[in-house]
């Protein structure tokens, strides 16, 4: 069961508020997490989508791996909870590979949310046909060897962010963004605010108004 949804029939406020600002996520964007999080928490640019159309919301299980060895990915992928995203680090800089089909698909069976990683990821024509939502610096053709291990959920750095076990990632086509467990509760509040601004400014659009109309209603 997901770690999100273990209290999916209980009413709005006695659910934990990572499951309630989770849910609110799933109906918004990054950039809407980026400002309900007072304009912070984006990973750099150079992790980026390796697909379209895909939104990624979930608890953060991370994965610090030594470059080019997989055995701490593979038992991320097979024990990290349903609901949660897989987040590699393998030290900045580095065009190893931390991904590929295979993972992606059993990941997918066990439903896991996504995966973002400062590393490289390959098959990706497979990963889009699945339509998994994975983040990563690019493509590469290499595979990952075995023999050296590093560690699971323990705090991590991808993208200039700091990313401990538990903290919630956002991510879709505009980039990822990380917010923070002592954030959720502003958060929180902060996001039905921009949402609200996001579904009025929609309706000034559609009905013909002017942009200057629309940044008047801007929450500060």
């Amino acid at each position: 069961m997901s770690t999100l949804k273990h209290l999916e029939g209980a009413e709005g406020p006695t659910r934990p508020i990572a499951d309630r600002l989770a849910d609110r996520l799933r109906s918004g964007s990054a950039a809407a997490a980026y400002e309900a999080a007072g304009k912070r928490g984006d990973v750099a640019p150079c992790i980026r989508a390796m697909g379209s159309g895909l939104l990624c919301v979930g608890p953060a299980f991370t994965v610090r791996a030594p470059p080019g060895y997989g055995e701490d990915i593979t038992e991320a992928t097979d024990t990290a909870p349903p609901g949660s995203v897989i987040v590699i680090d393998i030290g900045a800089g580095h065009a190893a590979c931390t991904w590929g089909g295979t993972g992606a698909t059993i990941a997918q069976r066990r439903g896991i949310a996504g995966v973002v990683s400062n590393g490289h990821v390959r098959d990706i024509a497979e990963i889009r046909q699945l339509g998994f939502p994975v983040f990563a610096a690019g493509t590469v053709v290499s595979g990952w060897r075995r023999g050296q291990r590093g560690a699971l959920q323990v705090p991590v750095s991808i993208g200039g962010q700091v990313v401990h076990p538990g903290d919630l990632v956002c991510a879709d086509d505009d980039g990822v963004v990380i917010l923070a467990r002592d954030q959720f509760e502003a958060a929180h509040a902060a996001l039905e605010a921009r949402l609200r601004f996001e579904r009025e400014a929609h309706a000034i659009v559609q009905a013909g108004g002017t942009y200057a109309d629309i940044i008047e209603r801007k929450p500060a």
